[in-house]
């Protein structure tokens, strides 16, 4: 799939390594948006990174996402880490890109770690599996980009 881009919002660098895998295996440079603060650019697929924190989204992704318009970007993939199994999902984020009519494809979650909480998350194997993940992810939104849908 043309005009992929990965960006991603970190506190504890977890989401900055599943990012940057993201990244290497899809041959993009993952941008921080902490650091950064790009504007949106264009992109047919978008994958969005980052962790909860106490059962929340961290505020710079969604402040990222707020700019965020379904004119420029076409699909998005959401990627989370987070200490606690039972606040993995990005609802609020998703909640926010569907209400902007931003299709959400897919969500990679993993376990991340914080103090000594799942010290160690996400580890090596963890961060392979989201990278994977990314990749067949990329490839069925090519293959259904160009109505080939298995």
């Amino acid at each position: 799939m043309d005009n992929i881009s990965v960006v991603y919002a970190t506190k504890t660098q977890h989401s900055k390594k599943l990012a940057e895998a993201i990244g290497k295996e899809l041959g993009v440079e993952a941008i921080n948006i902490t650091k950064q603060a790009p504007s949106p650019k264009a992109a047919g697929l978008l994958f969005l990174v980052g962790g909860i924190y106490a059962g929340k989204c961290n505020p710079e992704l969604i402040s990222y996402a707020e700019k965020l318009n379904a004119s420029i970007t076409g699909k998005v993939v959401l990627v989370t880490s987070s200490a606690s199994a039972a606040h993995r999902n990005q609802g609020e984020l998703r909640q926010l890109l569907v209400g902007k009519g931003i299709e959400v494809v897919d969500e990679i979650t993993c376990p991340g770690g914080f103090l000594f909480i799942k010290l160690g998350h996400p580890n090596k194997t963890e961060i392979r599996f989201v990278a994977e993940a990314a990749k067949e992810i990329s490839k069925k939104s090519a293959a259904s980009a160009d109505g080939k849908d298995d």
